[in-house]
């Protein structure tokens, strides 16, 4: 059973994640299916929806079309938990603007906010009107990786106390 979401620009959308499995499916009448599948070969990580953010063991579907997936590693940066997905040509960014929220960007142009929050559901908040198919990325990537990160200072600071 997935997490229904109603989206001021697209919608009534179901976001179902499978954690066993390793697949993570966004959809609804408005927008495309997208599809995010873990390999089977790899452990799944606990604090991170999909299992992993290895490029590697990680396919994406958009309306049945593969595209290419590269979610970076998660260190100490939030710039380093960004995912980017490049589809027709066009290269799509989720990054951490702040400990919760997380900005979509086409190439330098804000589209919007997304927020994870403890039980699954994301939320997003547009500031430009996305395509079907930009929204679907949104969710996909905010409901794979989560959203937010600490900021580095705190992260070093944390280390230390």
């Amino acid at each position: 059973m997935g997490t229904h979401v109603t989206d001021a620009v697209v919608g009534e959308l179901t976001l179902t994640l499978d954690r066993d499995a390793g697949i993570m499916r966004v959809e609804g009448d408005a927008i495309p299916t997208v599809v995010v599948r873990r390999s089977a070969d790899v452990a799944a990580r606990r604090h991170i929806p999909i299992g992993t953010r290895g490029p590697e063991h990680l396919t994406m579907t958009v309306g049945g079309t593969e595209v290419t997936l590269r979610p970076a590693p998660g260190r100490i940066t939030r710039h380093s938990y960004r995912a980017e997905v490049e589809h027709a040509g066009t290269t799509y960014t989720l990054v951490p603007t702040s400990e919760v929220s997380s900005g979509l960007f086409r190439g330098e142009y804000g589209l919007g906010e997304f927020t994870t929050l403890a039980d699954g559901e994301v939320r997003a908040e547009w500031v430009a009107s996305p395509s079907p198919e930009e929204a679907a990325i949104g969710y996909a990537l905010a409901a794979c990786f989560g959203s937010g990160a600490e900021h580095a200072l705190l992260v070093i600071l944390g280390i230390f106390s």
